[in-house]
């Protein structure tokens, strides 16, 4: 092998990895749009609602019909136009994918800007790529959540920081690292987990050459934004107006546990599975029986799912064990040098937000690993071009790199192979998925929005301009979009409706128009009440 060659095999490595996870997301074109993709629209409606958000109901109270803060209002209104000039799912699925590529983008933006030489680019890349390749990670990132902005604006923020240690101009960094943590708080919860690294990104962002004073009070302007989000959040999710959800919301914390008096002991052992990044990794892997049928159910058999079980874990965690022993040896050389660099400050702290993250979780559900394993990638970046590597490490490295890309690939034509004709066949039909009772096509839509508003005016929803206050489902919200605080089907007839017994009672207490949803969701006796029109009832609440 020449020396030109030595050194283009792994170029040529991570070229395909990339590639190969760039194709994977576009496949993620075709997975039609999960019930939490709609759901979370209409809980950040604040744009559209009078300068509330709410939740899928109004049984909590006060709580569930909040005023976002004032910061938070920009991003509303921005979603409230986008979501307005576009109202069809096909929309949200092709965000998803935008956001998934362009997250993709930054990272190798990222590695390139981390990685010191082109060897190291090449290697940490393939290194990288190959990871998130495991499993159906490509196409879960493509889900267009909020966590999807929370992924995006702090990957940025770090991007930002990196930028600015060689960049000319040092003053717009830390104000892009602080417009990027504002955005995250303002989307979700999760923001607020990111809050001490979007601080340490503004510590270092253009440091030695922005007065530490300014860097300082855009701290302090971030962490007063942030603890008032953190109120916010946290009165979102508590429900006094109602004690069945109240319970309900209760059982998906580590604080609620406590609160309910469980021992020490059940705390400590679930504070420990919880800390497990394997309770995270675990929830990317392609499995017969995907959560709620975001992805269609028994496409995996059993054999095949232990095999990409195996070596998906092993590379995860060889992974980041190697990056931990990275990371113990950057410290070690810092300290001797007396200096302080930001991969070395910033890793441990992604560690650490996601290991309280996974603690606090007593429910973790699938799209939990579009944030934590990407963030986990990141720290992998992070600890890896934190220390020299010695020439013999990098050919140990590039070797890793080629076998995990090939192992990566193959997975991933697999899961092409095995999901393309029911995905394919969802895309060629409008509406529910059959087999995916939670999922709405993300195309063709157009060929029954018309048959939907006709079906609620035959019950005079909508017939005065917005409809008021009508019960959705995720294909009818499209098309009613422009309703006044719609609510949600999980909040009135299923998971989260609490003590909501009636629904049409329910309806008529809140001066509801009505309900226009899929005929599927209502009961013989509530369909008789109605007007049928195709797949899709209205009934009256008047």
């Amino acid at each position: 092998m020449t020396a030109d060659s030595a050194r283009d095999w792994p170029r040529l490595v991570a070229r395909v990895a990339f590639a190969g996870f760039l194709l994977s997301v576009l496949f993620g074109l075709l997975l039609p749009v999960y019930t939490d993709e709609v759901g979370w629209r209409m809980q950040l409606r604040a744009g559209m609602d009078g300068g509330v958000d709410r939740m899928l109901s109004d049984i909590c109270g006060p709580n569930t019909i909040a005023a976002p803060p004032w910061f938070m209002m920009p991003f509303r209104l921005a979603s409230a136009w986008l979501n307005s000039a576009f109202p069809d799912p096909l929309y949200v699925r092709l965000v998803g994918v935008a956001c998934a590529l362009a997250w993709a983008f930054m990272l190798r933006t990222l590695i390139a800007r981390l990685a010191g030489d082109a060897q190291r680019r090449d290697i940490l890349t393939a290194l990288t790529f190959g990871l998130l390749g495991l499993g159906v990670l490509p196409v879960m990132l493509v889900m267009s959540r909020p966590d999807q902005a929370v992924l995006l604006a702090v990957t940025a923020a770090i991007l930002a920081v990196v930028i600015s240690i060689r960049a000319k101009a040092a003053w717009p960094w830390p104000v892009i690292v602080l417009a990027c943590g504002v955005a995250a708080i303002s989307f979700h919860l999760k923001g607020i987990l990111f809050a001490p690294l979007f601080l340490i990104c503004l510590f270092f962002a253009g440091r030695d050459r922005i007065a530490l004073r300014l860097r300082l009070a855009l701290m302090l302007v971030l962490a007063a934004l942030s603890l008032q989000a953190a109120s916010y959040w946290s009165a979102r999710f508590q429900c006094p107006g109602d004690a069945v959800l109240a319970g309900d919301l209760a059982k998906q914390n580590l604080a609620s546990a406590m609160a309910a008096g469980d021992t020490w002991q059940e705390l400590a052992a679930r504070a420990v599975r919880g800390a497990d990044p394997n309770g995270y990794i675990v929830l990317a892997e392609a499995r017969r029986w995907p959560m709620s049928n975001w992805l269609p159910y028994g496409r995996i058999d059993p054999a095949g799912s232990a095999l990409r079980h195996v070596p998906m874990k092993l590379a995860w965690n060889l992974a980041l064990l190697l990056a931990a022993a990275c990371l113990i040896r950057a410290l070690q050389l810092r300290w001797r040098e007396r200096r302080l660099d930001f991969a070395v400050v910033a890793a441990p702290a992604i560690a650490g937000l996601i290991v309280v993250w996974g603690i606090s979780q007593l429910t973790k559900n699938d799209y939990e690993a579009m944030v934590v394993l990407p963030m986990l990638a990141i720290f992998v970046v992070l600890a890896l071009a934190a220390v020299p590597w010695p020439q013999r490490r990098a050919r140990q490295l590039a070797v890793a790199a080629a076998v995990l890309t090939a192992i990566s690939l193959v997975a991933q034509a697999d899961i092409v192979r095995r999901y393309y004709p029911p995905l394919a066949a969802a895309a060629a039909r409008p509406g529910i998925v059959a087999g995916q009772g939670f999922s709405v096509s993300a195309h063709g839509y157009g060929a029954i929005r018309e048959q939907i508003r006709s079906t609620a005016r035959q019950c005079g929803i909508g017939l005065q301009g917005r409809a008021f206050k009508p019960l959705l489902d995720d294909t009818t919200y499209f098309a009613m979009m422009d309703s006044w605080r719609p609510f949600h089907v999980l909040g009135v007839l299923d998971k989260w409706n609490g003590s909501i017994r009636d629904p049409l009672a329910y309806l008529k207490t809140q001066g509801s128009e009505g309900l226009i949803v899929g005929c599927r969701l209502l009961t013989p006796a509530a369909q008789a009440r109605g007007i049928r029109n195709g797949d899709y009832c209205c009934i009256s609440a008047k």
